[in-house]
């Protein structure tokens, strides 16, 4: 009996010592990895901009990132004197290709919204917002040919030919290939799969404070697929205030089909106004805006209420969104006076939510 106890004790001992190896074993291993776990926020760099600088709008794309240039900009006190670029990352934030964009002689703004299409190989396609008024097309297959042109403000409407007149920020499909472009002079247009343009939506309410500008900028359709969200700037009717609105996506929306969602008052203490730009929803609802004047970004649930902000000193006017796995990508608009290559910069922030997948229709090359 008691050589039975004492090979029971010796086999328990081993079994202990066994698994105190194994414990300290995979303490070892695991410790650091969740030690380095991100914690909500947390900023790094993910890439740098080259020359002409000024990374304003984003768009992911499988193992591709997409990030357009904005170095004209008229409130920044800068022109464009050799073209806007496209530039193209993998998914490791290293430079793989740069596509220019011939803009106008010194022109006031630059590039903005991003679209990708559903198309694949040779017929994949990325839509371009020059905020001078026109939308190009560029593909990305291996043999892509020059960037070509696949909208702009129609002459007839006497709105052609001056971003004062009409400005083409933002870029978001539905489902249908119709285009959403916020207009901050205070307009939204459609453009249809065929290139066609037209004003879609405009109301008093959308009117930014400086009547040519502050208007709608930002555009994403939320989860419901039944909401168009923007942003407005600086509004006139909430002075010095940034509002995010969403109207209906029906044919022919109304008043009545304009919503407001959220308000970001202006501080009368803060050194600027928040000055609302780019926005990205999460697959939960939850809500990004860029916040330009405390270089911060905001987040709103999906009833509209505030939850959180990230903030890092390296931002600088934070311009365009997009996700990424659990992480948000955010340009570094850099609107200061001058250039700031430092500045010139796309972080990835740790938020710990996947994003709302962006509609990418099936298009014809036509």
């Amino acid at each position: 009996m008691n050589r039975q106890i004492s090979k029971r004790r010796r086999w328990w001992a081993a079994v202990g010592a066994i698994a105190s190896v194994l414990v300290i074993g995979v303490g070892v291993g695991i410790g650091p990895a969740l030690a380095a776990r991100p914690a909500f926020g947390d900023v790094s760099v993910f890439a740098g901009a080259p020359a002409p600088g000024h990374p304003f709008g984003i768009a992911v794309d499988n193992d591709r990132v997409y990030v357009s240039t904005s170095a004209g900009d008229f409130f920044a006190g800068h022109q464009n004197s050799d073209d806007e670029r496209v530039f193209t990352y993998n998914d490791a934030g290293k430079l793989v290709g740069s596509t220019t964009i011939d803009t106008a002689d010194n022109s006031d703004m630059g590039l903005f919204g991003l679209a990708l299409d559903g198309n694949t190989g040779k017929d994949h396609k990325l839509y371009v917002a020059d905020m001078n008024g026109r939308i190009l097309r560029l593909g990305l297959g291996s043999h892509a040919g020059a960037p070509e042109v696949f909208s702009q403000v129609p002459a007839d409407t006497g709105l052609a030919g001056d971003w004062m007149l009409s400005m083409w920020n933002d870029l978001v499909f539905d489902t249908a290939g119709n285009l959403y472009v916020p207009d901050d002079k205070p307009r939204i247009w459609r453009v249809s799969p065929d290139g066609a343009a037209s004003i879609w939506f405009t109301d008093p309410r959308l009117t930014g404070l400086f009547g040519f500008a502050g208007g709608p900028l930002g555009g994403r359709i939320d989860p419901t697929g039944q909401w168009l969200y923007f942003s407005i700037t600086v509004a006139l009717d909430h002075p010095l205030a940034a509002l995010i609105y969403r109207v209906r996506l029906v044919d022919h929306p109304t008043a009545s089909d304009l919503e407001l969602v959220h308000e970001f008052a202006f501080d009368p203490t803060a050194p600027a106004p928040p000055q609302a730009t780019g926005l990205a929803f999460a697959k939960s609802g939850n809500l990004y805006v860029a916040l330009l004047g405390p270089n911060e970004i905001a987040v709103l649930d999906p009833a509209g209420n505030e939850i959180d902000r990230i903030s890092d000193p390296r931002f600088h006017s934070p311009w365009g969104l997009a996700f990424t796995g659990k992480s948000l990508l955010v340009t570094n608009g850099d609107l200061e006076p001058g250039d700031n290559p430092d500045a010139w910069k796309i972080f990835k922030v740790y938020v710990g939510e996947t994003g709302l997948p962006l509609n990418r229709p099936t298009t014809t090359g036509d």
